[in-house]
């Protein structure tokens, strides 16, 4: 059982990036959603609402964030993008309120003009706090602006056994996950408690319920929702449709996981 992709994905919904190493935070990976778009009200945006937010990818560049198009490769390139010191705004994620740090160095115009959604950039310093959910937290455990838990992790073999049954070939980039493994047999990771990656320990709290955003294809932003119903119908667990395991990081200090990587699980 080993490592088959590590995914960072920097802008909530936004597309992510396919990277050899990551480094571990206990948020989440370095620069996972750690910048989010909001509305006039301070909610989050998301791809539920925009689809084609699926073909904007972010990436970093030293204190640069840059958002291409993977279509037409247009781009807008956002200078001093860790906005460390920038102004207060509350923001909300779900049913979460906190305060994030508002991007100057981007318009609304501008990315209006790019995204074609009326909405500002806002970025999670250090200092922002969101704690886990009580209920599955351990300690003082935050997460970034991902819906709620630090890392997910997902299993290759129910990637391919949900795309037998729905009948076409499925990207696991529906599924938004950052760490894929490969070697288990399908959805064996329901019975998982922990994983260990090298030294590292990945707490897994509980199961990943998914939504409609599961139906989007990342690569044409055309919804199937034969891919949410055969899910529905295949693993769904006290009326939640699951694939996928939320993770906490159990390490403190700096580590790195690599594609290839070995992993172990404890099973419960």
């Amino acid at each position: 059982m080993k490592i088959k992709e590590l995914w960072i994905y920097p802008v909530k919904s936004l597309a992510g990036n396919a990277v050899s190493s990551a480094i571990l935070a206990t948020r989440g990976f370095e620069d996972d959603r750690r910048w989010m778009l909001i509305d006039e009200n301070g909610r989050f945006i998301a791809q539920r609402q925009h689809a084609h937010l699926a073909r904007w990818q972010a990436r970093t560049e030293a204190d640069d964030l840059v958002l291409e198009h993977l279509d037409n490769g247009q781009q807008l390139r956002i200078s001093a993008a860790r906005a460390d010191e920038g102004p207060l705004v509350e923001v909300e994620v779900w049913d979460d309120r906190l305060s994030a740090c508002l991007v100057e160095s981007v318009s609304p115009e501008e990315l209006h003009e790019a995204l074609g959604i009326s909405c500002r950039l806002v970025y999670m310093s250090e200092d922002s706090n969101r704690p886990l959910d009580p209920r599955y937290a351990q300690g003082e455990e935050r997460v970034s602006f991902a819906d709620g838990y630090p890392y997910l992790v997902a299993n290759q073999a129910s990637l391919e056994a949900l795309a037998a049954e729905v009948g076409e070939e499925l990207t696991m980039q529906r599924f938004r996950p950052n760490i894929v493994v490969e070697g288990p047999p399908a959805f064996a990771e329901d019975n998982w408690q922990s994983l260990q990656i090298g030294e590292e320990t990945f707490r897994l709290p509980k199961p990943c319920a998914r939504c409609v955003v599961i139906t989007i294809d990342p690569e044409t932003t055309v919804k199937n929702p034969r891919v949410f119903a055969t899910l529905a119908e295949m693993h769904s667990q006290e009326k939640k449709v699951i694939f996928g395991m939320n993770a906490c990081w159990e390490g403190k200090d700096e580590a790195v996981l690599q594609v290839g990587g070995s992993v172990s699980v404890r099973v419960g």
